[in-house]
């Protein structure tokens, strides 16, 4: 069979198109299809890379606008964030993710600024940098903390899970996220501001904004969260011990898990700090 290069009509034989008049042998069949015009029309239908970049990049623009409105509409007004669907279930998650990093990393900058400031002059010594060549390690540090403060988050998660199960008023895992994490957003916001105090060394107002944010999350969020499910419930519920029982059990696994990493993680800094003894 030959292809007309021009309108890809195929005829078994012929000098000429027979549907355009094409000049089959000047355009080099020889009798031979020729894939020029398959080749124009599949570049065509292409994708071009600049229009995929300029795509994804307004995505995310979008995506970013909605959820600081959304953020800004939980700060004016906390409430809101208690009665979150599942479709707010990607705000929660995104919420937690800011709170654990910038907790993580408002305190990586405190201890570091005391630790350069211990050793950097011995750091000098080495380095020819006048203002110290040591740092804290940000990975190994920065990781532990966000480890560890996610853990506590997941704890608090599981108490709310837990009790709301037990008093017949069960949350699904995105619909939990999505309230719990949404609520913490005013406390997120906290731990952003500490970043700043770290960089600035004010050990005070930054353990104070982490610490309220911490207690709140552990203690507060989970009581608060079970509550709002008990009031809202049809069902004969009482609240107030369901309420209390989650911020306790929220608690007690919050107290496992310092028992069994976090002193280890402290007495490892301990021991880096002491290292210039």
């Amino acid at each position: 069979m030959i292809t007309c290069p021009s309108c890809l009509n195929e005829q078994s034989t012929g000098k000429f198109c027979g549907k355009c008049g094409t000049n089959l042998m000047e355009t080099g069949t020889g009798g031979q299809p020729q894939p020029a015009a398959h080749a124009e029309t599949a570049a065509a239908a292409q994708p071009v890379p600049a229009m995929n970049s300029n795509e994804n990049l307004m995505k995310a623009k979008e995506g970013v606008s909605k959820y600081w409105n959304y953020a800004l509409e939980v700060l004016k007004k906390p409430s809101t964030a208690l009665a979150g669907k599942e479709n707010q279930f990607l705000n929660g998650v995104i919420t937690i993710g800011i709170f654990v990093i910038a907790l993580s990393i408002s305190i990586y900058f405190l201890a570091n600024k005391f630790y350069k400031e211990m050793f950097g002059g011995l750091g000098s010594l080495f380095s020819g940098d006048e203002m110290g060549g040591q740092s804290l390690p940000f990975f190994q540090f920065a990781s532990s903390l966000m480890l560890f403060s996610l853990l506590f988050i997941i704890g608090a998660l599981i108490s709310v899970f837990l009790a709301a199960k037990l008093m017949a008023e069960g949350f699904t895992v995105k619909e939990l996220l999505a309230r719990f994490g949404g609520i913490l957003i005013p406390f997120a916001s906290l731990n952003v501001a500490a970043i700043l105090f770290g960089l600035m060394g004010s050990i005070q107002i930054t353990l104070l904004l982490t610490g309220v944010s911490l207690l709140f999350t552990i203690v507060i969020m989970p009581s608060l969260v079970v509550y709002d499910r008990a009031v809202k419930s049809k069902k004969p519920v009482n609240g107030v011990y369901w309420s209390v029982g989650a911020s306790a059990v929220s608690m007690l696994i919050t107290y496992f898990i310092v028992r069994t990493s976090v002193m280890d993680f402290v007495s490892d800094i301990e021991s880096l700090f002491n290292m210039g003894f």
